[in-house]
């Protein structure tokens, strides 16, 4: 085997755990990751709930020391690297910084690095804007913040994305960053979210070739990378497969919690397809449960093993190999507030380390004929065409949709509270918080029609006074009826009708019947 083919295996890196002054202001004085960590409960029978690092090192990540930990256990179990998460929001603030640049400083400190991203707000559940949700279970209301907004991410120009750079810059220089190609490897978390992206990836190009540099490698997540100009995607993981097993019914409830078996998403992730046309690398994962974050609104993988991460981190390795991929990320090293980490603890010691580097070991010492073969089934329809033909007739739906709606507003011919009064509705809740649902709250919001609640499978609250029940919930409260504005309506309508005997409208019918009215 080309020994040139064998992927860096690269961790997932959250630098949260140290202290703050922002920490300290919206999470109590001291707060980092281990706060949620250690007053995590468990949600349901057999839930291994809360879960504690070996020998209790509940560690500072402002020490140097740690970070040198950290670099034994990677040299002891052959990890190649780090991904640290960068936050770099709106005029050049950043977050969580401290890890990566005590490692710039330290050149002893051996941990080959790269940075991906996170470049979402960062908000409270209750927010009406999109972004990173940090703690459902420890939110409390601040003054000084702007509808729930605790830092916000804004882009900027030309000046600002150089200054952004700028910043970089010293880090790309490092010997210790990872390349590809010679050329520093960074990730784009949202790279659909980054309008200007096109413009700001052409200077920073530009920019690291006048710095010296032999360019830049940039990698977009879940997203084809080529019409975006970016050199390779990455399908981020277990994301992608939960919410892919959420639309195959493959998800079952646990005292609320939604829950997923770790073989089932393993399985997802090994039928993960690359983009059309466009070089894609591949996320493993080490577990998934944000309980100590959400509490019973959140998700998580059941059954785990390090057996089970041992053999279907051989099948990744393989298919990363026949790709001709320079690197395979896990998800992740340090993510304890959401149940992904290779790091020692009370339950199995070492052992995710030790079976990383035995997958690794045994899969270099295959033979070229075995790496060849094909470890999923390629008779199955391609998953990445069949979600992208999904979502172009949900997105086309949607549009036709709000066209209508559009001119019915300017027509002033959108009369939705008549609509519902003549029906003797007056108390609504929504179903589905996205594109229409949230225009429809906007709509209905201070009328004659009362807004009670919206059921959604992600959003904690949408407002401060208008709750959000997750689907799955035990009961909802009664209203007049239940207004469905999600895609897959039909389906929706069903299981509303098998939970509750609330009435049921569908947005898309009420457009339609005041269009042809």
């Amino acid at each position: 085997m080309d020994k040139r083919l064998f992927p860096k295996v690269l961790a997932v890196y959250l630098p949260q755990f140290h202290e703050t002054e922002d920490n300290s202001r919206w999470w109590g004085k001291g707060f980092t990751d281990w706060e949620t960590v250690k007053k995590a409960e468990p949600c349901f029978e057999g839930h291994l709930a809360p879960w504690k690092p070996k020998d209790e090192n509940y560690y500072d990540l402002s020490k140097m020391e740690v970070l040198k930990w950290q670099e034994k256990l990677l040299k002891k179990y052959a990890v190649d690297g780090f991904c640290f998460y960068h936050y770099y929001f709106k005029n050049g603030k950043k977050e969580l910084e401290k890890p990566a640049e005590i490692l710039l400083e330290n050149k002893d400190i051996d941990i080959p690095f790269c940075f991906n991203w996170a470049s979402e707000s960062w908000i409270r559940s209750w927010s009406k804007i999109s972004g990173n949700i940090w703690s459902e279970k420890f939110e409390t209301t601040c003054a000084d913040e702007d509808e729930g907004v605790l830092v916000a991410q804004d882009y900027g120009g030309k000046q600002e994305w150089l200054k952004h750079f700028e910043y970089l810059l010293p880090f790309f220089r490092d010997d210790r960053y990872i390349r590809i190609d010679g050329k520093p490897v960074f990730i784009f978390y949202q790279p659909n979210d980054i309008k200007c992206l096109k413009d700001m990836i052409s200077i920073w190009r530009k920019t690291a070739l006048d710095a010296g540099l032999k360019g830049l490698y940039l990698i977009g997540v879940n997203t084809n990378a080529l019409p975006l100009g970016l050199d390779a995607s990455l399908i981020y993981e277990p994301r992608t497969a939960i919410n892919r097993m959420n639309g195959q019914g493959l998800a079952f409830c646990k005292e609320g919690v939604r829950c997923f078996d770790y073989q089932e998403t393993w399985n997802a992730v090994l039928q993960d397809n690359v983009y059309e046309g466009a070089k894609t690398y591949f996320t493993g994962i080490s577990g998934y449960d944000d309980t100590p974050r959400r509490g019973k609104s959140g998700e998580c993988l059941v059954n785990n093993t390090p057996e089970i991460f041992e053999k279907n981190l051989e099948k990744l390795l393989i298919k990363s190999i026949q790709n001709n991929n320079e690197i395979l990320l896990i998800n992740a090293w340090n993510e304890w507030g959401e149940g992904m980490y290779l790091e020692p603890d009370e339950l199995y010691g070492y052992q995710y380390l030790e079976a990383l580097s035995t997958a690794k070991e045994r899969v270099a010492g295959l033979d070229d004929i075995v790496l060849q073969q094909e470890c999923v089934d390629s008779g199955k329809l391609d998953d990445e065409k069949k979600h992208l033909l999904y979502d172009v007739q949900k997105y086309k739906t949607f549009v036709e949709y709000y066209d209508k709606w559009l001119y019915l507003e300017r027509r002033k011919q959108f009369e939705i509270c008549e609509y519902l009064n003549k029906m003797q509705v007056w108390s609504v809740a929504i179903y589905g918080l996205g594109i229409l649902g949230k225009q429809l709250y906007e709509q209905l919001h201070g009328s004659t029609v009362r807004l009670c609640y919206g059921i959604d499978r992600y959003v904690g609250r949408y407002g401060e006074s208008f709750p959000i029940y997750r689907p799955e919930s035990a009961q909802w409260p009664d209203v007049d009826a239940i207004i469905v504005t999600a895609y897959d309506e039909d389906e929706i309508e069903r299981f509303i009708r098998n939970k509750t005997k609330n009435k049921v409208l569908k947005l898309s019918q009420i457009i339609e019947d005041l269009w042809r009215n």
